[in-house]
C-alpha cells in the first residue's frame, strides 16, 4: 500500500478521534464518564468509517504466469492420404509430436484437421472427400493473427476445390513448416485434368463439352480420346502429346435428342506403363430439358441494375433474359413468361396495355427516376405517396414469408436501395419478403413484396441499386451463388402460374459422388401454413439393382431435409410421402462415379516447398523438425504479470458499519435520556 495512503488513514484516525472527543467533552453538558467513553467510541467508529469511505484505500496484488507459444499442427484429413497408404504414418507422426516432452514443455500443442471443412480435432479418419487448403489458412489467420504460433502443415499439397492456397499462405504471419505426405516421384501419367460442360441442355439442340488432357512423360505418345454414352461412342479423336506439348484441349458437341438425365464418360486410353489409371476416365451428366423461361427486362434508361439482373437470372441455364428499351416498337410480349418493368414512366403506357391484355406476370422495380404519378394509375395493386424527397432503404428479412421458400442470405447487411420517400398503400392482399428499414428503424412498409391475384403474379421491389446487393454477396461469400439463387427463386415464382401445392421438393438431378446429396421438402397444412409436426419419409430405389431403402426427413428450421450422401454411384428413383396424408412426390437423380481425391498420384512437393522460408520436410524427418523448432530462439515462453487492485475494505461493509454505529449511538442516547 502506498505511503501516502497510510498517512491519510493515520490522519483520518486522528481526526475522527479528535472530533468525537470534542463533541462529548466540549458540547455535552451532562457528562457521565461511564457514558461518554462509550458514545465517543461509537462516534469515532462512525467518523473513521466515513473518512475511510472517502479515502478508499487500495492495495495491489501482482501475479505472474508463463504463456507458452502455440505449436499448430494442421493435418490433411482427406481420403487421398489414405489412398497414398500414409494414414498410419501421419497418425504416428502427430502422436509423437504431441507426446514429445521437450515439445510440450516448450509449446502449447494445438491440433486441427482440414478437408471439406476446417475443425479443431484430435481424431483423424482420412475419409473426407474434398480438400480445401485455402480454407484452412483462412481460419488459421483468424485464430493466430496476434500471437506466436509456428505451424506444421501436414498434407500432400493437392487441393480439390477452393481458391489457390498460395496467396493465403503468404498472408499467414506465422512460421510455416510444410510436412509432405505421399510419393514425390514423377511417374508417366496421362489424365483428364478438367472437364467443362453445362448442367442443362435443351431438347433438339447440341451442347458443348470442353476437356483438358495433361501428359507427364518424356516419350511421345498418341492415344485415343472418346466420349461415350453407355457402350455407344458419340465422339472420338486421336491426340498426340510429348514432353514439349504436354497438354491438349478437346472441344466436342453432343446431341440433346431426348429429355432426361444423360450420363456420359470421357475416356483417354491409358498408357501401358501408367501407375494411376483412375484419372483416365471422367464421368459427367447433362439434364436435357424441353422448356426455357424467357424474361424481358424493359427499361427507359441505362443502369447497372439491368446487367446485374440479367446475370443473376441467367445463372440458371433454363432462363434467358433480354434487355430492351421500352421505346422499341417491335417487342413481342407473347415470347416472354415474365416482364421486369424497370423504373416505369409514361413511356411504359403501351407496354402496360399489352401486358394486361396478355395476362403476363411482372416484376416492377422502382427508383428515384420512377414516375409515381403514372405508376399509381397504370397498375391496380398499390399507390405511393408522392413527396419528391429521396430516401435510402435498408432491408429487413421477414422469416414468415410464405409464397416461396427463402433463407436470410444476409439481407440486413446489404447496402441501402434508393427510392422516393413516401407511404405505400396496397389495395389488395400482398406478402412481404423484405421490409423497409430507414436509418436503423424497421417499418411495416414493404421493400420487396409479391401479389398473387386471379391467377396472375406480380412482384414489387421499391428501390434501385440492387446491383450492390449482388456485389456485397460476392464479398461476403466469394461467390454470387447465394444472391443469384435468391433472385432465381423470385423469378421462378413470378414466372409460374401454377397453383400453390402443399408438398414441394428441392433437389438436383445429378450429383458427383463425394458431394453432399440433399433433398429438401416443404410441407404445408390445409391452410397453406408450414407444418413442423409432420413426418416425411422417402423411399429410394436403385434402378440397376432394384434395391429400395426408406429414410426419414429431419426438420431444419422451416423445411425438411434428407441427407443421402452415403449412397453409391448409380441411377435412383424416389418417392416422398407424408404420414397420414394422401400426398406424395416422385423424382429421379443420378450419382456420377467420380472421386476427385483419386485423381492425384503423387504429392505437390514443389508448391509446398515454396510456401515459406522453411524447406518442406517429410514424415521420416521428425527429429530434424523437432530440433529446428527447439533451437529457434523466437519460440520462447513469455512471462506475463497481472496487477489486481482491490479495496482495503469494501464500501458496502463500511456503509453497514456506519449505519450500525449510528443506530447503536442513537438508541443508547435515547435510553439514557440524553439529547
Amino acid at each position: 500500500m502506498p505511503t501516502q495512503t497510510i498517512l491519510l488513514i493515520s490522519l483520518a484516525a486522528i481526526a475522527a478521534l479528535t472530533l468525537s472527543l470534542a463533541f462529548y467533552f466540549l458540547k455535552q453538558k451532562n457528562k457521565r464518564p461511564k457514558h461518554w467513553i462509550l458514545f465517543s467510541a461509537l462516534r469515532f467508529v462512525t467518523l473513521f468509517s466515513v473518512f475511510l469511505l472517502l479515502i478508499n484505500p487500495q492495495f495491489k496484488n501482482e501475479t505472474f504466469t508463463i504463456e507458452k507459444p502455440s505449436l499448430v499442427i494442421a493435418v490433411d484429413n482427406s481420403s487421398s492420404i489414405y489412398d497414398f497408404e500414409k494414414a498410419a504414418e501421419v497418425k504416428t507422426f502427430v502422436d509423437h509430436l504431441k507426446n514429445n516432452k521437450e515439445i510440450t514443455d516448450r509449446f502449447s500443442v494445438e491440433t486441427y484437421s482440414f478437408g471439406e471443412k476446417f475443425r479443431r480435432n484430435d481424431s483423424l479418419s482420412f475419409s473426407e472427400s474434398q480438400t480445401n487448403i485455402n480454407n484452412a489458412f483462412t481460419n488459421l489467420r483468424q485464430l493466430y493473427n496476434h500471437k506466436t504460433a509456428p505451424t506444421l502443415l501436414i498434407t500432400d499439397g493437392n487441393q480439390t476445390y477452393g481458391q489457390d492456397y498460395s496467396f493465403q499462405a503468404k498472408q499467414y504471419k506465422q512460421d510455416l513448416y510444410p510436412v509432405v505426405v505421399g510419393d514425390t516421384t514423377n511417374y508417366i501419367d496421362l489424365k483428364i485434368d478438367r472437364l467443362n460442360v453445362n448442367r442443362y441442355a435443351f431438347l433438339n439442340n447440341k451442347f458443348p463439352v470442353e476437356v483438358f488432357v495433361n501428359y507427364n512423360g518424356k516419350n511421345a505418345v498418341q492415344q485415343t480420346f472418346e466420349i461415350k454414352e453407355g457402350n455407344k461412342t458419340l465422339f472420338s479423336k486421336q491426340i498426340s502429346l510429348n514432353a514439349e506439348k504436354s497438354s491438349a484441349i478437346i472441344n466436342a458437341t453432343l446431341p440433346a435428342d431426348q429429355v432426361g438425365i444423360k450420363t456420359y464418360s470421357a475416356i483417354i486410353t491409358p498408357i501401358a506403363e501408367e501407375k494411376n489409371k483412375v484419372n483416365n476416365t471422367k464421368n459427367f451428366a447433362v439434364e436435357v430439358i424441353d422448356e426455357k423461361t424467357n424474361v424481358l427486362l424493359l427499361t427507359d434508361m441505362l443502369h447497372p441494375d439491368l446487367g446485374s439482373l440479367k446475370k443473376a437470372i441467367e445463372h440458371n441455364q433454363q432462363r434467358k433474359a433480354e434487355i430492351k428499351q421500352v421505346t422499341e416498337g417491335d417487342i413481342d410480349f407473347g415470347n416472354y413468361q415474365l416482364v421486369v418493368l424497370y423504373q416505369p414512366d409514361v413511356n411504359f403506357k403501351q407496354a402496360y396495355e399489352q401486358i394486361q391484355k396478355l395476362g403476363i406476370n411482372t416484376l416492377t422495380i422502382t427508383g428515384t427516376q420512377t414516375d409515381y404519378q403514372f405508376l399509381n394509375t397504370a397498375q391496380p395493386y398499390f399507390k405511393k405517396e408522392i413527396t419528391g424527397q429521396k430516401e435510402e432503404y435498408l432491408a429487413a428479412f421477414n422469416s414468415s414469408y410464405e409464397d416461396f421458400q427463402q433463407e436470410n442470405i444476409g439481407f440486413e447487411g446489404f447496402p441501402p436501395l434508393n427510392d422516393v420517400f413516401g407511404e405505400i398503400s396496397f389495395s389488395t392482399k400482398y406478402n412481404t419478403l423484405l421490409y423497409q428499414n430507414i436509418d436503423g428503424y424497421p417499418t411495416v412498409d414493404p421493400l420487396l413484396a409479391t401479389v398473387d391475384e386471379n391467377g396472375k403474379r406480380s412482384g414489387f421491389l421499391f428501390g434501385e441499386n440492387s446491383w450492390r446487393w449482388r456485389a456485397k454477396s460476392f464479398l461476403d461469400n466469394e461467390s454470387f451463388e447465394s444472391y443469384d439463387e435468391f433472385m432465381g427463386k423470385l423469378i421462378q415464382y413470378l414466372a409460374s402460374n401454377k397453383r400453390k401445392v402443399r408438398l414441394s421438393l428441392t433437389y438436383d438431378s445429378f450429383y458427383n459422388s463425394g458431394e453432399k446429396i440433399l433433398i429438401q421438402a416443404h410441407y404445408f397444412d390445409r391452410n397453406y401454413e408450414f407444418d413442423p409436426r409432420a413426418k416425411l419419409s422417402a423411399k429410394i430405389t436403385n434402378k440397376e439393382t432394384d434395391k429400395a431403402q426408406s429414410f426419414p426427413f429431419l426438420l431444419k428450421n422451416n423445411y425438411y431435409e434428407l441427407d443421402l450422401s452415403n449412397l453409391k454411384a448409380g441411377n435412383y428413383t424416389f418417392s416422398v410421402a407424408v404420414e397420414g396424408e394422401q400426398l406424395a412426390k416422385k423424382g429421379t437423380f443420378t450419382i456420377v462415379d467420380f472421386d476427385v481425391e483419386k485423381q492425384f498420384m503423387n504429392s505437390n512437393f514443389a508448391k509446398l516447398n515454396q510456401l515459406s522460408g522453411h524447406k518442406a520436410t517429410f514424415l521420416n524427418q521428425e527429429n530434424k523438425l523437432v530440433n529446428e523448432l527447439l533451437k529457434n530462439e523466437n519460440y520462447k515462453p513469455i512471462q506475463k504479470s497481472q496487477i489486481k487492485i482491490s479495496p482495503l475494505i469494501d464500501w458496502v461493509y463500511l456503509l453497514v458499519i456506519i449505519v450500525i454505529s449510528l443506530s447503536i449511538e442513537w438508541f443508547l442516547r435515547k435510553y439514557q435520556g440524553l439529547t
